[in-house]
């Protein structure tokens, strides 16, 4: 097998592969509307033009004999793109119920199941619609990819007109047999793997103790490292948000997100800024409704990308490059602005630290420990936060699939042991279409949190002098 087709995990890839558990599906995906229904083959030319475009997808993962080295990336020769791109008929919708609602109950049970880590870790659902339309659900291991790289799989699937470009045809051959190496050659192969993953963390730690040598004020950012990772650690906030079953109930709303624009500009900040504190607003609406008024902070776990923009769509590679801070969000601030500033400041804080960096070492200092402990390691990492945020940058211009125009895109992210509600942002055409994926144990009353949503978006946007409002723009 060349060298090319086979390549370790990386720490972040790692850590999202070994977080997947039963409690815990480390999957995301978007629910994307169509204003028709794609044409057939162009829908399978455009998956196949994504496989060719980006190899990861159709790659496996493979397993080190007896754990090792790493898990590798390499290509799947029983890769069957049948497999993972399907078509279900349209779903019964309830009298009682709209469209979007049922879409929404229907991928559920979808987003919930694991993958088969035998296969390529991604599936394309289409689903008919009512009125000839249609709607894609896209869904992909975590381990694949982050958002920006989900992007760079969207930007492959689709096109910048309703015509497109002309997508090749999957080759007409079945699937190759089925690899089975020796246990000799794989373990002689997983050895050479060890020995070479083992220097890589060696560097990169004796890099790590050469700037602390060259910079006595190390020690004191590992201090502050330490102290920030700790009280982390400690955090009680008293929230509910702490229950834990398996259910995932997928919603979302869409907003004008000018309104959210103009707030930014008016209030100074970023816009990563401007979403935790309509989501702060939110989260104190809903522990209010629910007798938890004496609950003031939750603390709330936000991604950071670690790309430049150079390395955006297409040109984003299909890995994890990203760390994250943990905020805490004063939901119990009546005041939006100083709701606002607040978060602010603690984002500033939190991004300048030196935790930031240092995270991403440390994930690769303990890329090598068994999966049982990695597993451990990260659910004690999470047992403090409540919830996570994830804001992942969107495409401003229409994007067409297989002739089909999409309208709507609400992506949604996996949830952690202990921080059961997910929330993920992205903004299409003028659009900020959030998607909510909550735990049915923590969160039963997903429609309500939703108004408050809403409602808190609406209060800043007027609290800033945001001219008009930010309720949800109608979907077609």
């Amino acid at each position: 097998m060349p060298p090319e087709s086979s390549t370790p995990l990386t720490p972040e890839d790692l850590s999202m592969l070994y977080a997947d558990q039963p409690q815990q599906r480390t999957t995301m995906s978007m629910l994307i509307l169509l204003d028709r229904q794609p044409d057939p083959m162009r829908l399978r030319g455009a998956a196949w033009r994504a496989v060719e475009a980006i190899p990861r997808m159709r790659q496996r993962v493979v397993p080190s004999p007896f754990d090792l080295a790493l898990p590798r990336w390499e290509d799947d020769v029983t890769f069957d793109l049948d497999f993972h791109v399907r078509h279900y008929a349209e779903a019964a919708i309830p009298d009682d119920e709209d469209e979007l609602r049922a879409l929404f109950h229907m991928v559920g049970p979808i987003y919930e199941r694991p993958f088969d880590e035998s296969r390529p870790l991604w599936e394309l659902i289409e689903i008919d619609r009512p009125g000839d339309r249609s709607a894609i659900f896209f869904r992909l291991h975590h381990a694949m990819a982050d958002g920006v790289g989900g992007n760079a799989i969207l930007a492959a699937l689709t096109d910048a007109d309703r015509e497109g470009e002309p997508t090749p045809l999957p080759p007409d051959k079945p699937p190759g047999g089925w690899p089975e190496d020796s246990l000799a050659s794989r373990l002689f192969a997983a050895a050479g793997h060890r020995i070479s993953e083992g220097l890589s963390r060696a560097g990169v730690l004796a890099d790590a103790a050469w700037k602390g040598v060259r910079n006595p004020n190390s020690l004191v950012r590992l201090g502050q490292v330490a102290r920030e990772l700790s009280e982390d650690a400690a955090f009680e906030s008293g929230s509910p948000l702490q229950a834990f079953g398996r259910a995932r109930h997928l919603s979302g709303i869409a907003l004008d997100f000018e309104p959210l624009r103009v707030a930014k500009r008016k209030l100074g900040g970023q816009m990563i800024d401007v979403l935790l504190t309509g989501v702060a607003g939110a989260m104190g609406r809903w522990h209010e409704a629910h007798g938890h008024d004496t609950v003031k902070e939750i603390l709330t776990m936000v991604p950071i990308n670690l790309r430049p923009p150079s390395e955006f769509g297409l040109a984003a590679a299909l890995e994890n490059r990203t760390t994250a801070i943990n905020v805490r969000l004063p939901i119990a601030a009546g005041d939006p602005i100083e709701r606002f500033r607040v978060i602010h400041e603690r984002v500033r804080a939190r991004k300048s630290s030196p935790a930031t960096e240092m995270v991403p070492m440390l994930a690769h200092l303990i890329s090598g420990a068994p999966r049982w402990l990695y597993q451990r390691f990260s659910l004690q990492a999470s047992g403090a936060i409540e919830l996570i945020v994830t804001n992942v940058p969107g495409i401003p211009l229409p994007r067409y699939i297989a002739g089909a125009e999409v309208t709507a895109g609400y992506p949604f992210a996996p949830t952690a042991p202990h921080s059961p509600v997910s929330i993920a942002l992205y903004g299409y055409r003028g659009q900020l279409f959030i998607g909510l994926d909550a735990d049915g144990t923590a969160m039963p009353d997903l429609l309500a949190f939703e108004a408050m949503l809403r409602e808190s978006f609406a209060e800043l946007c007027t609290a800033a002098g945001a001219h008009g409002d930010a309720d949800p723009a109608s979907i077609s």
